[in-house]
Protein backbone atom coordinates (compact mmCIF):
# COMPACT_ATOMS: atom_id res chain seq x y z
CA UNK A 1 0.00 0.00 0.00
CA UNK A 2 1.09 3.40 -0.61
CA UNK A 3 0.94 6.39 1.72
CA UNK A 4 -1.09 9.34 2.01
CA UNK A 5 1.55 11.38 0.60
CA UNK A 6 2.52 8.41 -2.54
CA UNK A 7 -1.58 8.30 -3.61
CA UNK A 8 -1.47 12.00 -3.45
CA UNK A 9 1.51 12.73 -5.84
CA UNK A 10 0.04 10.12 -8.32
CA UNK A 11 -3.41 11.58 -8.41
CA UNK A 12 -1.69 14.73 -9.14
CA UNK A 13 0.44 13.01 -11.65
CA UNK A 14 -2.81 11.60 -13.34
CA UNK A 15 -5.03 14.66 -13.37
CA UNK A 16 -1.92 16.73 -14.59
CA UNK A 17 -1.11 14.55 -17.52
CA UNK A 18 -4.79 14.82 -18.81
CA UNK A 19 -4.25 18.41 -18.68
CA UNK A 20 -1.56 18.04 -20.62
CA UNK A 21 -3.35 15.80 -22.91
CA UNK A 22 -5.86 18.13 -23.16
CA UNK A 23 -4.18 21.06 -23.76
CA UNK A 24 -1.57 19.82 -25.93
CA UNK A 25 -3.31 17.55 -28.21
CA UNK A 26 -1.10 14.76 -29.82
CA UNK A 27 2.63 14.16 -29.67
CA UNK A 28 3.77 15.79 -26.48
CA UNK A 29 5.92 14.27 -23.89
CA UNK A 30 5.41 16.53 -21.01
CA UNK A 31 3.26 13.77 -19.20
CA UNK A 32 6.61 11.75 -19.23
CA UNK A 33 8.54 15.03 -17.46
CA UNK A 34 6.47 15.16 -14.50
CA UNK A 35 6.73 11.20 -13.77
CA UNK A 36 10.17 11.73 -14.00
CA UNK A 37 9.93 14.75 -11.10
CA UNK A 38 8.52 12.55 -9.02
CA UNK A 39 10.66 9.73 -9.61
CA UNK A 40 13.64 11.56 -7.51
CA UNK A 41 11.10 12.76 -5.10
CA UNK A 42 8.87 9.50 -4.29
CA UNK A 43 10.75 6.64 -4.56
CA UNK A 44 7.99 3.88 -4.05
CA UNK A 45 6.75 5.77 -7.06
CA UNK A 46 9.81 4.25 -8.87
CA UNK A 47 8.87 0.50 -8.44
CA UNK A 48 7.54 -1.18 -11.83
CA UNK A 49 3.94 -1.96 -11.65
CA UNK A 50 1.08 -2.70 -13.89
CA UNK A 51 -1.68 -0.17 -13.47
CA UNK A 52 -5.00 1.17 -15.11
CA UNK A 53 -6.35 5.26 -14.76
CA UNK A 54 -9.96 5.34 -15.31
CA UNK A 55 -11.43 9.04 -16.77
CA UNK A 56 -14.56 10.48 -15.53
CA UNK A 57 -16.21 13.61 -16.44
CA UNK A 58 -18.73 14.50 -14.43
CA UNK A 59 -19.33 11.28 -13.38
CA UNK A 60 -19.39 9.52 -16.78
CA UNK A 61 -17.01 7.42 -18.02
CA UNK A 62 -14.73 9.15 -21.05
CA UNK A 63 -11.41 6.90 -20.53
CA UNK A 64 -9.87 3.65 -19.37
CA UNK A 65 -6.16 2.37 -20.09
CA UNK A 66 -3.50 0.24 -18.46
CA UNK A 67 -0.65 -1.87 -19.11
CA UNK A 68 -0.43 -5.33 -17.89
CA UNK A 69 3.24 -5.28 -17.64
CA UNK A 70 5.25 -4.51 -14.28
CA UNK A 71 8.22 -3.68 -16.16
CA UNK A 72 7.96 0.33 -16.18
CA UNK A 73 8.06 2.45 -13.07
CA UNK A 74 4.45 3.25 -11.81
CA UNK A 75 4.72 6.78 -11.96
CA UNK A 76 5.37 6.66 -16.00
CA UNK A 77 2.46 3.77 -16.34
CA UNK A 78 0.46 6.60 -14.39
CA UNK A 79 1.17 9.28 -16.79
CA UNK A 80 1.53 7.31 -20.05
CA UNK A 81 -1.93 5.62 -19.14
CA UNK A 82 -3.62 8.81 -17.94
CA UNK A 83 -2.56 11.08 -20.97
CA UNK A 84 -3.66 7.99 -23.47
CA UNK A 85 -7.09 7.37 -21.93
CA UNK A 86 -7.27 11.05 -22.45
CA UNK A 87 -6.59 11.64 -25.44
CA UNK A 88 -6.97 7.66 -27.51
CA UNK A 89 -9.61 5.51 -25.50
CA UNK A 90 -11.42 4.91 -28.81
CA UNK A 91 -14.68 4.40 -26.76
CA UNK A 92 -14.94 7.91 -26.17
CA UNK A 93 -14.50 11.88 -27.38
CA UNK A 94 -11.04 12.88 -26.10
CA UNK A 95 -10.94 15.34 -22.85
CA UNK A 96 -11.21 18.99 -23.75
CA UNK A 97 -9.71 21.66 -21.93
CA UNK A 98 -13.18 22.88 -21.10
CA UNK A 99 -13.58 19.83 -19.05
CA UNK A 100 -10.71 19.78 -16.82
CA UNK A 101 -13.05 21.24 -13.50
CA UNK A 102 -15.21 17.84 -14.13
CA UNK A 103 -12.43 15.07 -14.58
CA UNK A 104 -12.20 12.93 -11.66
CA UNK A 105 -9.60 9.98 -12.11
CA UNK A 106 -9.20 6.22 -10.62
CA UNK A 107 -5.55 4.46 -10.44
CA UNK A 108 -6.09 0.27 -9.75
CA UNK A 109 -2.33 -0.55 -9.14
CA UNK A 110 -2.83 -4.48 -10.20
CA UNK A 111 -1.40 -6.54 -7.51
CA UNK A 112 0.14 -10.26 -8.79
CA UNK A 113 -1.93 -12.66 -11.40
CA UNK A 114 -2.99 -15.71 -9.85
CA UNK A 115 -4.97 -18.38 -11.89
CA UNK A 116 -8.06 -19.58 -10.79
CA UNK A 117 -10.63 -22.32 -12.27
CA UNK A 118 -13.69 -20.44 -12.45
CA UNK A 119 -16.50 -19.12 -10.78
CA UNK A 120 -16.61 -20.43 -7.65
CA UNK A 121 -12.77 -18.79 -7.23
CA UNK A 122 -14.58 -15.37 -7.90
CA UNK A 123 -15.15 -13.34 -5.34
CA UNK A 124 -17.16 -10.09 -5.96
CA UNK A 125 -16.02 -6.46 -5.36
CA UNK A 126 -12.45 -7.88 -4.86
CA UNK A 127 -10.96 -9.60 -7.49
CA UNK A 128 -10.28 -8.12 -11.01
CA UNK A 129 -10.20 -10.95 -13.89
CA UNK A 130 -8.45 -11.54 -16.68
CA UNK A 131 -9.25 -13.70 -19.91
CA UNK A 132 -7.31 -14.80 -22.78
CA UNK A 133 -8.26 -17.21 -25.36
CA UNK A 134 -6.11 -17.72 -28.52
CA UNK A 135 -5.61 -14.17 -29.69
CA UNK A 136 -8.26 -12.69 -28.08
CA UNK A 137 -7.86 -10.92 -24.13
CA UNK A 138 -10.13 -8.94 -21.92
CA UNK A 139 -10.14 -7.59 -18.72
CA UNK A 140 -12.30 -5.82 -15.84
CA UNK A 141 -10.83 -4.48 -13.03
CA UNK A 142 -13.00 -5.15 -9.58
CA UNK A 143 -14.97 -2.14 -8.97
CA UNK A 144 -16.52 -3.20 -12.63
CA UNK A 145 -18.93 -6.32 -11.06
CA UNK A 146 -19.54 -4.80 -7.72
CA UNK A 147 -20.62 -1.41 -9.59
CA UNK A 148 -22.91 -3.39 -11.91
CA UNK A 149 -24.76 -6.43 -9.10
CA UNK A 150 -23.21 -9.11 -10.81
CA UNK A 151 -22.59 -12.36 -9.64
CA UNK A 152 -19.84 -14.33 -10.56
CA UNK A 153 -21.27 -16.09 -13.70
CA UNK A 154 -22.20 -12.61 -14.86
CA UNK A 155 -18.84 -10.98 -14.30
CA UNK A 156 -17.47 -13.90 -16.74
CA UNK A 157 -20.27 -13.67 -18.91
CA UNK A 158 -19.32 -9.89 -19.06
CA UNK A 159 -15.35 -10.55 -19.04
CA UNK A 160 -16.01 -12.67 -22.23
CA UNK A 161 -17.64 -10.40 -24.22
CA UNK A 162 -15.19 -7.62 -23.24
CA UNK A 163 -12.33 -10.45 -24.92
CA UNK A 164 -14.89 -10.73 -27.57
CA UNK A 165 -14.53 -14.79 -26.83
CA UNK A 166 -18.06 -15.99 -28.40
CA UNK A 167 -19.99 -17.39 -25.60
CA UNK A 168 -20.23 -20.93 -26.54
CA UNK A 169 -15.86 -21.19 -25.81
CA UNK A 170 -15.40 -23.84 -22.49
CA UNK A 171 -13.62 -21.90 -19.90
CA UNK A 172 -11.72 -24.57 -19.68
CA UNK A 173 -10.28 -23.45 -23.24
CA UNK A 174 -9.23 -20.44 -21.72
CA UNK A 175 -6.50 -18.77 -19.28
CA UNK A 176 -8.05 -17.02 -16.40
CA UNK A 177 -6.81 -15.27 -13.99
CA UNK A 178 -7.60 -12.68 -11.03
CA UNK A 179 -5.71 -9.87 -8.95
CA UNK A 180 -6.09 -7.39 -6.60
CA UNK A 181 -5.99 -3.73 -6.56
CA UNK A 182 -5.16 -0.93 -4.56
CA UNK A 183 -7.52 1.72 -5.66
CA UNK A 184 -6.26 4.90 -5.63
CA UNK A 185 -9.50 7.66 -6.31
CA UNK A 186 -9.31 11.26 -6.49
CA UNK A 187 -12.58 11.84 -4.51
CA UNK A 188 -10.67 9.15 -1.99
CA UNK A 189 -8.72 5.82 -1.14
CA UNK A 190 -9.97 2.28 -1.11
CA UNK A 191 -8.22 -1.31 -0.96
CA UNK A 192 -9.76 -3.23 -2.85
Amino acid sequence: MFDAICRQALIDLALNAVAVAAAAGDGSNEELDLAEALLAIHPPLARPAAAFVTIYVADQLRGCLGELGAETPLARVVARCSWRAARFDSRFEPIQCDELGEVRVKISVLGPLRTIDGPDDIRIGRDGLLIEHAARRGLLLPEVAADHGWDAPAFLAQLYRKAGIAPHIPLEQCRLRAFHTELIDSLGVAQI
